[in-house]
């Protein structure tokens, strides 16, 4: 769900940017043929550039995490949940109200073009094509305004006498021969993806309005007077747009068509405005890229050494992985290591991994506020495999981090100092392996344990003394991917009032700093014990 909210909002962007440099630039110029591949390129690199980003590569350092909270197992996971009258929880969340409400305009958008579609097909068999002028029409008193769809051109012929055919058909056949419905039906399938986009719509208007200056351009090449093309068009105006995916006579009548008949052409000199895409597509790319993380190489030490000479004179078994959280979604970003070494890798967008994994070794995989996974190869020789990739599938179940609380901490005096943190370890290497480091990081309370453990504190003297409880409890939470406190649930209490308590404490609690998967912000759970 996330993945695909995070292109939506990219896509989003490149739509918006790219609209506004035809925009200012380019809608007001005669370059009508190179103006509708301009907004098509357009809209295909929005869609294609956050699914394929740029990759680079990013030097880092070893960090030295600490963190003052231990991993437990989820003991409390199936344990029915007491909750104080302000909590705010349950199954359904916010993403997933976005979500459905993105899914009911999508529908509704799907549904009004199929069946306007299905409409249409309806006519044609109804009403049969037929061939006038070497056209293909359909001759139907639904609609009174000449149109066309794909190949097909749709007259009334009650309201448009033959005079006027020649002029109608030498419009549509423009239309027809230059392929206007891919344009017409490309733009439509995209407003059903981003309906909640505005610019999408102004995307579509600009398309069909230069599908019109084509046809125009292509009626006028054909030796037809300019006054009498103008005035039917004028008779036209009265008529209303049928469909999305049809090109009308009348669309976008207004006076900058008329005028764009008699307009001067533009200069070629003019043609380098297009040259402002270039930026827009550097912005895009710098935009949507992805580091790939790397260690630099040091001077290996007698240790790294004799890991390398294990992996030189071992075999190993070609080991493809894919890795999956409860609810069967991947999961990018986590840590491979083979157990004793510094050898790893991580897995893609996709949660897919590759490593080669020495015959009897051992496997652990890591990420944020999840159970470590830990798998043994003993008895799997690189014999038996002939050579194929030994495939494999983890699901990793979340953990509760326990909170452990001490009494109120006392402030240090301003000449006190403490002493220097411990430098981090200098980055190594294997010969010519690359050395790998995990990079997690948990989320962090603002000012630090010590700062956390006088906010409960003070906050359980408060409400011992407002409400008259004592007892002790437990406390479930989430701290969410932007650092809230998300998703509280009492789990152990030996009253309501400790709960509802303990409840008040979690929800007071300030925003902390997002734990991290190798730059990413992922969700972790945690568990608070209160006393009253």
């Amino acid at each position: 769900m996330e993945i695909f909210i995070t292109f939506l909002i990219k896509a989003s962007a490149g739509i918006i940017l790219f609209y506004l440099v035809y925009w200012f630039f380019l809608r007001k110029e005669t370059y009508h043929n190179a103006n509708r591949w301009f907004l098509l390129i357009a809209l295909f690199s929005s869609v294609l550039l956050p699914i394929f980003p740029v990759h680079y590569t990013l030097l880092m350092e070893q960090r030295n995490n600490t963190n003052l909270f231990d991993t437990i197992p989820d003991t409390f996971k199936h344990i029915p949940a007491v909750t104080g009258q302000d909590t705010v929880a349950g199954s359904f969340n916010w993403q997933q109200a976005v979500f459905l409400f993105y899914f009911i305009g999508a529908a509704i958008i799907l549904l009004r073009l199929l069946t306007q579609t299905i409409i249409l097909v309806h006519l044609m068999i109804k009403y049969r094509i037929k061939s006038m002028d070497g056209v293909r029409i359909v001759e139907n008193e639904k609609y009174g305004l000449p149109f066309s769809f794909f190949k097909v051109v749709f007259i009334n012929p009650k309201y448009h006498k033959q005079e006027n055919l020649p002029e109608i058909l030498a419009h549509e056949k423009v239309h027809i021969r230059e392929n206007h419905w891919f344009d017409l039906l490309f733009i439509e399938l995209l407003t059903v993806i981003f309906w909640f986009n505005p610019f999408i719509w102004f995307f579509e208007r600009s398309i069909k309005q230069n599908h019109e200056y084509l046809a125009d351009k292509g009626v006028l090449a054909q030796g037809h007077q300019v006054g009498r093309y103008q005035a039917l068009l004028i008779n036209q105006l009265m008529g209303m747009q049928i469909i999305g995916v049809t090109n009308n006579l009348n669309f976008g009548l207004n006076t900058n068509r008329l005028k764009m008949m008699t307009k001067t052409k533009t200069s070629r000199f003019s043609g380098i405005k297009f040259l402002w895409a270039l930026p827009a597509i550097a912005l895009l790319l710098f935009a949507f890229s992805k580091p790939d993380y790397q260690v630099p190489y040091n001077e290996p030490d007698n240790e790294n050494v004799f890991v390398s000479n294990v992996l030189n004179s071992q075999k190993t078994i070609k080991l493809e992985g894919v890795v999956l959280d409860e609810a069967e979604e991947p999961l990018p970003g986590t840590s491979v290591v083979i157990k004793g070494m510094t050898i790893g890798t991580v897995s893609d967008m996709d949660g897919r991994f590759n490593i080669e994994v020495p015959e009897n070794a051992t496997v652990v995989l890591s990420f944020v506020g999840k159970k470590s996974i830990e798998d043994s190869y003993s008895g799997i020789t690189s014999g038996n495999m002939e050579d194929e990739a030994f495939k494999r599938k983890y699901q990793m179940e979340e953990s509760v981090v326990g909170i452990g609380l001490a009494e109120k901490i006392i402030p240090i005096k301003q000449n006190e100092q403490l002493p220097p943190p411990p430098p981090p370890p200098t980055p190594t290497s294997i010969g010519d392996q690359e050395i790998f480091y995990i990079v997690e990081d948990m989320p962090h309370y603002p000012g630090g344990s010590d700062a956390l453990n006088n906010f409960v504190y003070e906050l359980q003297q408060k409400i011992s003394d407002q409400k008259k409880i004592k007892g002790k409890a437990k406390v479930l939470f989430t701290v969410n991917s932007k650092g809230k406190v998300t998703n509280i649930k009492v789990v152990e209490s030996i009253n309501e009032g400790v709960a509802e308590g303990a409840v008040m404490i979690a929800s007071a609690l300030p925003d902390w700093i997002p734990g991290k998967q190798r730059g990413k912000p992922v969700s972790v759970k945690y568990i608070l014990p209160v006393e009253f």
